[in-house]
C-alpha cells in the first residue's frame, strides 16, 4: 500500500478546512461538513493500520469517487478491496492498473479468476501469460499454466508442463504435486495413473490432514469408497486431539466434488498464502492474505483456507472477523471441530463469555467420547476464577479418559489448580502427584507442586527440589526463580532468598508480585530503604487491587506482623485471566 500522502497540503490543515467552513454557517443553515479527500485517505490508513480492511476499503472507495482518475489512489483501492476480500470490485479497477503497468501480478491474478469464475480458462491463460517477469511467482507459474491447459482439455499440454517441472525440479525443488498430477489424469478420464498416483502422494506425506482429505477424495471418486473410509477412520483415530473425521466417514458423506481447475489453482494460491502467513521470518502477512482471499474467492468451500484465515485475523486482533470467516467452514470437515472450539475461545476474548460457555457445552454434549471441548471449557472457566464450575467440567474430561497417557499431564495439572483453589487440597495434591507421574519434567508443574509443599511447611526437601529442578529446565523463567526465592523467604533463608529474588528481578521486572517479594526480603535483611523503593515499584506496576492497601502499609510502617503476610502467588501455568 503506497505511504506517501496523495496531497500536497498538510494533514493538519485538511482536517481544519472543514471546521472553518461550519464556523463560517448560521446556526440554521449548518450542516456536517463534508470530508475531504485527504480526509478519506487518511482514514482508510488507521483503518489499514487497525486491519479493518472493510472500513478501509469504504474509505478509500469514498475518496476514489472524488479523484477517480489518481493512479495512486486506484491503485491503494485495488489492494484494500483485495485485503477486503472483495476481489470481483478489486477486478473492476485492475484494467486501469494495466494501462499504466501491463506486467502488475495482482491486477492480472484478479482478472484471471474472474475468467475461471466464468469458466474461460482460454482466457484465463491468456490474462495470466501477462504477468510480467519481473514478478517472481516461482513455481506458481507453472503450476497454474499447468492447471489452465487442464481446464481446456488440452492435457497433452498439461502433461508437458508438468513433465517439464519434474525434469528441472533436480535443481530447482519445484516438482509437481503427486496430487495434482493425479487431479489432472482424473480430470482425464484416466484412472489407473491417477490412482497410482494418489498412492504415491499418500506414502510421501502420510502425516498431513490436506493430503489425507485429497487422497481419500480421489479414491472415493475412483470408486474405492472402503479404502478411502478406512483412510480416513485410521488417521482420525491416529490425531484424535485435532481433527474429527465424523463427516467424511458417515454412510452419507456428500460425494467430493470432482477436481477443476479452480479448485486447483485455488489450492495453488492457498499454498503460497498458508506458506507466507505460517513463515516466523517473514512479515510479509499482507501477502499472505491477498493470497488467501483469492484462494478462497476462487474456491469458497475452501476450509483449510478459511481456518488458515481465522488464524491471520486472530493474529490481527480482530476476533469478530475471524468468528465470521471460521463460520464459513462446512459442518462436515474434519476442521470443522477445531474451527468452533477456536469460535468459542473468540467469543470469550470479545468479553462474550455466556455465549462461548454455551458453545462449548453444546459440543461437550455433542462428542461424548472426546475431552477437548470439556477441557477447553474448563481452562476457560479457570480462567474467569470460576473455580467450581471448572472442577465440574475437569471432572468430565478425565472420566471421559479411556487410556492415560503422557499428554494427559495438563487435564491432571488444571484440576490440581481449580481444586487448590476451592481448598480441596488433598484432591489437588492427589492430582499434582498424578500429572507429575505423567510427566515428571514438566518446570511449570514442578513448581506448582513444589511451592506449595515449601508454601504449607511440609516435604520442605522435596518441594525445594522440585523448584531447584524447574529452575534447570527454565533458568532464564523470572516467574519460577521467584518462586525459589520465595520458598527460602518463607523458610526464613532471607540471604538466599535475595540472591534468587534479584536474579528473579532482573528476569522478569516488570512484576509487581516479583518486585514485593524483593522489598519483603531487604526488609529483613535490613535494606530498609531499598526495601521501600522496591514496594514504590509494586505500586507503579499495578498490582492485584487486594495488594494495594499492603504495599502502601508497608511503604508507610514497614514490614510488620500485620502485613508480612504472603502473597495469593500467582504461579506460572496457572494466570488470573487466561492461561
Amino acid at each position: 500500500m503506497p505511504s506517501k500522502p496523495l496531497l500536497l497540503l498538510s494533514a493538519a490543515l485538511l482536517l481544519a478546512l472543514p471546521l472553518v467552513a461550519e464556523a463560517q454557517q448560521t446556526p440554521r443553515t449548518r450542516q456536517a461538513p463534508a470530508i475531504s479527500l485527504g480526509g478519506r485517505y487518511l482514514a482508510a490508513r488507521v483503518a489499514e493500520q487497525d486491519h479493518d480492511y472493510e472500513r478501509g476499503s469504504d474509505q478509500l472507495d469514498m475518496a476514489l469517487a472524488l479523484a477517480p482518475r489518481d493512479p495512486e489512489l486506484i491503485y491503494s483501492a485495488f489492494r484494500m478491496r483485495i485485503y477486503a476480500g472483495r476481489i470481483e470490485s478489486a477486478a473492476q479497477l485492475a484494467p486501469a492498473i494495466l494501462a499504466a503497468k501491463p506486467g502488475d501480478g495482482f491486477a492480472n491474478l484478479v482478472l484471471m479468476i474472474q475468467h475461471i469464475k466464468r469458466g474461460d480458462n482460454r482466457a484465463a491463460e491468456q490474462q495470466f501469460a501477462r504477468i510480467g517477469a519481473e514478478n517472481q511467482f516461482g513455481p506458481l507459474r507453472d503450476h497454474v499454466a499447468a492447471w489452465l491447459k487442464a481446464g481446456q482439455k488440452d492435457f497433452v499440454a498439461a502433461r508437458e508442463l508438468l513433465a517439464k517441472m519434474r525434469a528441472a525440479s533436480g535443481s530447482r525443488g519445484e516438482a509437481p504435486s503427486p496430487i495434482i498430477e493425479a487431479q489432472i489424469d482424473e480430470l482425464a478420464g484416466d484412472r489407473a495413473p491417477a490412482e497410482e498416483k494418489y498412492r504415491r502422494a499418500l506414502q510421501l506425506d502420510p502425516t498431513t490432514l490436506r493430503t489425507t482429505v485429497a487422497v481419500g477424495e480421489g479414491l472415493r471418486r475412483l470408486g474405492l469408497n472402503d479404502e478411502a473410509r478406512a483412510l480416513f477412520t485410521a488417521y482420525g483415530e491416529k490425531y484424535v486431539d485435532s481433527v474429527v473425521m465424523d463427516g467424511l466417514t458417515a454412510p452419507n458423506a456428500p460425494a467430493p466434488k470432482p477436481p477443476t481447475a479452480a479448485s486447483g489453482i485455488a489450492e495453488i494460491l492457498f499454498d503460497i498464502g498458508g506458506a507466507l502467513s505460517a513463515d516466523p521470518r517473514n512479515q510479509r502477512t499482507d501477502l499472505a492474505l491477498i493470497f488467501l482471499q483469492m484462494a478462497t474467492e476462487l474456491k469458497p468451500d475452501l476450509d483449510f483456507g478459511w481456518l488458515t484465515l481465522g488464524g491471520l485475523y486472530e493474529q490481527f486482533q480482530a476476533p469478530a472477523k475471524a468468528v465470521s470467516v471460521l463460520g464459513k467452514i462446512s459442518p462436515t470437515s474434519p476442521v470443522s471441530w477445531q474451527a468452533r472450539l477456536r469460535m468459542a475461545a473468540l467469543d470469550a476474548q470479545e468479553d462474550r463469555l455466556e455465549p462461548a460457555i454455551a458453545r462449548l457445552r453444546a459440543l461437550v454434549a455433542e462428542k461424548p467420547a472426546r475431552i477437548d471441548a470439556a477441557l477447553t471449557l474448563a481452562d476457560l472457566l479457570r480462567s474467569k476464577e470460576r473455580y467450581a464450575d471448572s472442577v465440574a467440567a475437569y471432572n468430565v474430561a478425565v472420566q471421559r479418559l479411556q487410556k492415560v497417557e503422557e499428554r494427559h499431564w495438563v487435564v491432571f495439572f488444571g484440576r490440581g489448580i481449580v481444586l487448590e483453589r476451592t481448598k480441596q487440597w488433598l484432591k489437588a495434591e492427589a492430582d499434582m502427584k498424578k500429572a507429575l507421574e505423567l510427566s515428571p519434567d514438566q518446570p511449570y508443574l514442578l513448581n506448582y507442586l513444589g511451592y506449595s509443599w515449601v508454601d504449607q511447611g511440609q516435604n520442605l526437601e522435596a518441594g525445594m527440589k522440585m523448584l531447584k529442578r524447574a529452575t534447570e529446565l527454565r533458568p532464564d523463567d523470572g516467574a519460577i526463580s521467584d518462586s525459589v526465592g520465595w520458598a527460602y523467604y518463607r523458610t526464613g533463608q532471607f540471604e538466599k532468598a535475595v540472591e534468587w529474588l534479584e536474579k528473579a528481578s532482573e528476569q522478569k521486572g516488570d512484576d509487581a508480585t516479583i518486585v514485593e517479594h524483593l522489598g519483603d526480603t531487604y526488609w529483613q535483611v535490613g535494606r530498609r530503604r531499598e526495601a521501600r523503593f522496591q514496594w514504590e515499584r509494586a505500586l507503579n506496576q499495578k498490582p492485584d487491587k487486594d495488594r494495594v492497601p499492603v504495599i502502601k502499609d508497608k511503604i508507610a510502617n514497614g514490614l510488620n506482623a500485620t502485613n508480612d503476610k504472603p502473597t495469593v502467588y500467582e504461579k506460572p501455568g496457572e494466570k488470573k485471566q487466561g492461561g
